[in-house]
């Protein structure tokens, strides 16, 4: 069902199966709510918190970078980790084609969600309203299907009827799961997971001070789940809060200061609720579709992470993925893609400790026509992505030669790129002349050949600057695949079979060159690969996975910052 209006206005208010076991408690635990009746355990207060949830073991990192709990657990830090989900129409996995339909649907190993089986309105963001029946139930897309109702948040987008299609969380919680398994992990990582996002909605619609129904639903939920663990015997705590979100708030110059009070607001009422002590971290995209510019809401969420390093973690853009018709939306793979990745840098963060950074600009210097910005590479060496095509080949020519970089001087004027080179850490661009004593701005991914929502287009915001992150996901599958020499087009043997694929997973296999990709799943029977079958004809099995290196950030840096 198509529900998102597309990007909004800025600034207007406007595969892996596996079973629930133990930790899938219901029974007594799915207890009603009514103003004065309650038939199971009371929701905490703010000062009843789930057992022992203060002693769970979730280190913290200080604002240096430096590690307060270097020893890697072998136990989760709760026995449930909460994950809230809020954003806009790309948390809750909008597009509205047959692209977007949920492919996740087998359950996430342990990990849970919640449902109202009560009477109907269910999903009631408040103890004194409805007649809510809660209980937890297996992790799956969808997260969460409408439910009748009339009213504020049931007939205009809002929680509870705000889901749209694939969400990020299964495959995020999939890959969690497994990403602590195979580090030797004693006991199953078990997360449960709220989504309240907005379609089309700024941040001032999804944040506390809004007064819509987002920020109330997740703290709701988090009472719930908190009351459930309690009464099943279990800790529970929250590990982080992802927002999918910036499209809406494109030109906001106050995005980032938004961002870290919405930051601020989450962390208190969240640990209120589970009593936890440790701060629950915010991790955040940036939006890749919207032409925003240097002071755009892309770029403030990457300063943000800068400013508040422990606090909000900038996951990296997305303009390397493939995009559905509207250029606006990820097919369900794509969101399966940025589930995956959220995972990774989530169990870095708050599994490992680790002061993650994504590939993003340190310094800016120059020599006379010689400018060089120095990075931080989560997983060296830097490369230049093979096949993603360089922008502005059709327009800002100019930059044609910066593989996404683009040089400004001190007038503001667009500074011609002659070549863009790695060095270590470094990227050295060599300009056509010595702009003279004026500083130089340097910019990447910032600027658009085209006008509109362009995402994945060669026209639009795109760069080739990328580490060497070796991670493959919980997606990785072989597939027999039917192929023709000389030609890039491959057939799945089996109908349906590439329906988990995008464009840019990895491909590999039998007489593949490396850096094989796909360049676009044109069906679920059919891809595009980046360069044509060079052997003889028929089935071959394949594999394939999605593309998980860190691709370096929408920024702006002056010289000498």
């Amino acid at each position: 069902m198509q529900k998102d209006p597309g990007p909004g206005t800025s600034n207007s208010s406007a595969g892996s199966t596996g079973s629930l076991g133990s930790a899938g408690f219901t029974g007594s635990a799915g207890f009603t709510g009514s103003a004065g009746q309650d038939a199971g355990p009371p929701l905490p207060t703010p000062n009843d918190a789930a057992p022992d949830a203060s002693d769970a073991g979730l280190g913290t990192v200080t604002d240096a970078g430096t590690e307060a709990a270097p020893t890697v657990s072998k136990k989760p830090p709760f026995d449930w980790v909460g994950i809230v989900g809020t954003g806009q129409s790309l948390a809750v996995g909008g597009g509205g084609s047959d692209q977007q339909q949920p492919i996740s649907t087998s359950p996430s190993s342990k990990n849970l969600k919640l449902v109202d089986t009560g009477a109907d309105p269910k999903y009631p963001i408040d103890a004194n309203s409805g007649s809510p029946k809660w209980a937890t139930t297996p992790l799956r897309e969808p997260i969460r299907t409408d439910v009748p109702g009339t009213g504020v948040g049931y007939t205009d987008w809002q929680y509870p009827n705000d889901i749209q299609g694939e969400t990020p969380h299964t495959a995020m919680a999939e890959t969690l799961t497994a990403l602590f398994a195979a580090r030797g992990g004693e006991e199953d990582y078990v997360t449960v997971h709220s989504e309240v996002g907005w379609a089309g909605r700024a941040l001032k619609d999804i944040d506390k001070e809004g007064g819509q129904r987002a920020y109330p639903a997740s703290l709701n939920e988090a009472r719930v789940f908190s009351g459930l663990a309690k009464a099943a015997g279990k800790t529970f705590g929250y590990g982080a809060i992802v927002l999918t979100h910036g499209e809406s708030d494109g030109s906001n110059p106050d995005y980032g200061s938004g961002l870290y009070q919405f930051w601020q607001d989450y962390n208190t009422d969240l640990k209120a609720i589970t009593g936890q002590t440790e701060d629950v971290v915010l991790f955040a995209s940036q939006q890749s579709t919207v032409n925003s510019g240097a002071s755009g809401s892309a770029v403030q969420v990457w300063q943000a992470g800068v400013m508040h390093p422990a606090q909000i973690v900038c996951v990296g853009p997305k303009y390397q993925y493939q995009y559905g018709p509207d250029q606006l939306h990820l097919p369900a793979p794509g969101y399966i893609r940025l589930g995956e990745k959220h995972a990774e840098v989530f169990d870095l963060v708050v599994n490992q400790h680790v002061a993650w950074k994504p590939v993003q600009p340190t310094k800016v210097s120059r020599t006379g026509a010689v400018v060089t910005i120095d990075f931080d590479v989560p997983n060296p060496p830097l490369q230049w992505d093979p096949n993603i095509a360089p922008p502005h080949q059709q327009m800002n020519k100019p930059w044609a030669a910066g593989k996404g970089f683009e040089v400004k001087g001190q007038d503001g004027s667009q500074l011609t790129i002659l070549s863009a080179a790695i060095t270590g850490n470094s990227v050295v661009l060599t300009l056509m002349s010595d702009p003279g004593s004026g500083k130089v701005t340097v910019g990447y991914a910032l600027t658009q050949d085209g006008s509109g929502t362009l995402g994945g287009m060669v026209t639009g915001l795109r760069g080739l600057l990328r580490d060497s992150d070796a991670f493959v996901g919980v997606d990785q599958e072989s597939i027999n695949t039917q192929v023709t020499q000389g030609s890039a087009t491959i057939k799945s043997v089996t109908a349906g079979a590439f329906v988990r694929r995008t464009g840019w997973d990895v491909v590999s296999g039998m007489d593949l060159p490396a850096d094989t990709a796909v360049k676009s799943r044109d069906s679920n029977d059919q891809l595009t690969l980046s360069a044509p079958w060079s052997k003889a004809s028929g089935q071959v099995m394949l594999s394939y996975h999605h593309d998980q290196h860190n691709f370096c950030v929408h920024f702006s840096m002056a010289q000498g910052n």
